[in-house]
């Protein structure tokens, strides 16, 4: 009775830590100045905190896309890896964005576009009515006007004013970029 006790401990504690092996969270105070080095998943090649001053240039190349003027430095140069890596372009959709793992880009002013996808990224220029229900997908809009989040692990990032949000989901990050 003893071992089966013991056993089931071991079993416990095993599949405890299989399953939060994975697991990771960030938290963004956007009254931060800086943000946590501790915090930085980008791995190891990535520049010390103080670095990103001294190498905004290279990391934010001229853009043609007018777009691009106002986003962070960090922002503006996965905006611009995303664009370049787009599989779709497309005006504004009528039905729920659903391919996962896919990089949108959605060009024009959108009254309401719905994003049901996981592992995506969507690069949309204006948008009344953002509303996300997929999980780990970045959205990176010029203005929104509205947003309203059920997913997890999402990042949504903005330049115009702040839209009104609803977030429902979990381990959600919202923000000005």
């Amino acid at each position: 009775m003893r071992a089966s006790r013991s056993t089931a401990a071991a079993t416990a504690v095993l599949v405890t830590a299989v399953v939060l092996s994975g697991c990771t969270l960030r938290i963004v105070d956007p009254a931060s100045e800086s943000p946590d080095p501790a915090s930085n998943s980008q791995g190891p090649e990535s520049p010390p905190a103080e670095a990103p001053e001294q190498e905004t240039p290279e990391a934010n190349p001229p853009s043609a896309d007018p777009q691009s003027d106002g986003w962070d430095a960090e922002h503006a140069a996965h905006r611009e890896r995303l664009l370049d890596s787009a599989s779709t372009t497309m005006p504004c959709p009528t039905g729920p964005l659903q391919q996962d793992g896919t990089i949108i880009r959605i060009e024009g002013d959108c009254d309401e576009i719905r994003i049901d996808l996981d592992a995506g990224a969507v690069i949309v220029d204006d948008v009344s009515s953002l509303l996300l229900s997929g999980s780990g997908t970045v959205v990176y809009a010029a203005t929104i006007g509205e947003v309203r989040v059920s997913g997890t692990a999402n990042e949504i990032y903005w330049l115009g004013e702040t839209p009104q949000v609803t977030d429902t989901g979990t381990a959600n990050v919202l923000r000005r970029g």
